[in-house]
């Protein structure tokens, strides 16, 4: 289903002193990955287990992420994650710092997939990315095969196959413009998280439209609906976006206008007047003359 997205299926064996970590490339820009976030990043479906010592599996995921066996137990996961510094990443609500593992139990033959968390900030999702989402397996129960698997879901959530419905939901692209919508924006950002901002804003925008012109589609008419107005408040929020951009790269003061003179251009201009007054007829007209374009 999604070959066209995932890498090669690779065979890993974990034991029950490592752990794997699937990480963000250092070199992968923000603007490659917006489209990224809105599919699944790995899918992971366990193939064999060697008694309680080890597990193996096949993992496939997108090409910007690079995987990686580490020598660390289970039991140590806790104690990585406050290697990962959230406080300085959460602005508005867009991410809670003490979110707890989460665990869940896999049989030979079943699998789930990792998708980054709906709601939080493109920005955000690509820093805790780069620092790593990391697995741990162990056996539970060697006479079932029952491999739990545990990872902290402060940027993922996990799904198993099995219950993955997610494409016979709502469109997509309905689901994505809801997520914006309901994300509370810093204005007060940088100018390249603002661009960030801007571009995952047009690109909804740009499947939308591409949605609702396929005639394949055959969107119903309460689902075109709903497009057309959230298409609506999402070209409100660009706007607004877009202005702020402006405003950051153009303007040092929010104060006065873009276009409106400084203070000290408006007092030099008005002394000037003043002098020109009280100076003399003979002055003034040498003045213009040592002022005048030659």
């Amino acid at each position: 289903m999604y070959n066209h997205l995932f890498s090669q299926p690779v065979k890993y064996n974990i034991n029950k002193d490592q752990t794997l970590s699937i990480a963000l490339a250092d070199d992968v820009s923000d603007f490659i990955l917006l489209p990224a976030l809105s599919q699944p990043l790995a899918e992971i479906i366990i193939c064999e287990s060697e008694g309680a010592e080890s597990a193996s599996f096949i993992l496939t995921c997108q090409p910007f992420f690079n995987v990686e066996v580490l020598p660390q137990s289970a039991d140590d996961l806790v104690c990585a994650v406050p290697n990962t510094d959230l406080s300085n990443l959460i602005t508005d609500g867009d991410l809670d710092p003490s979110q707890p593992l989460e665990e869940f139990n896999r049989t030979l033959g079943q699998g789930f997939r990792l998708y980054a968390r709906v709601g939080v900030a493109p920005r955000i999702s690509a820093k805790l990315l780069r620092k790593g989402v990391v697995l741990s397996f162990s056996v539970e129960d060697i006479q079932h095969n029952l491999i739990s698997i545990r990872y902290q879901q402060s940027v993922c959530e996990s799904v198993t196959l099995e219950q993955d419905l997610r494409l016979n939901q709502e469109p997509k692209e309905l689901m994505m413009a809801k997520a914006i919508l309901a994300r509370n924006f810093d204005y007060e950002e940088s100018p390249e998280n603002l661009a960030i901002n801007i571009s995952e804003i047009e690109q909804v925008r740009a499947d939308i439209n591409v949605y609702l012109a396929e005639e394949r589609n055959k969107v119903h008419a309460i689902i075109a609906a709903q497009l057309l107005k959230l298409d609506n408040l999402l070209n409100h929020k660009q706007q607004w976006l877009l202005r702020t951009y402006s405003q950051s790269q153009q303007r040092t003061n929010y104060a006065t206008a873009a276009n409106e003179l400084s203070k000290d251009v408006e007092d030099l201009q008005r002394k000037l007047e003043c002098f020109t007054l009280l100076a003399p007829a003979d002055v003034s007209l040498m003045v213009d003359k040592l002022t005048e374009d030659t």
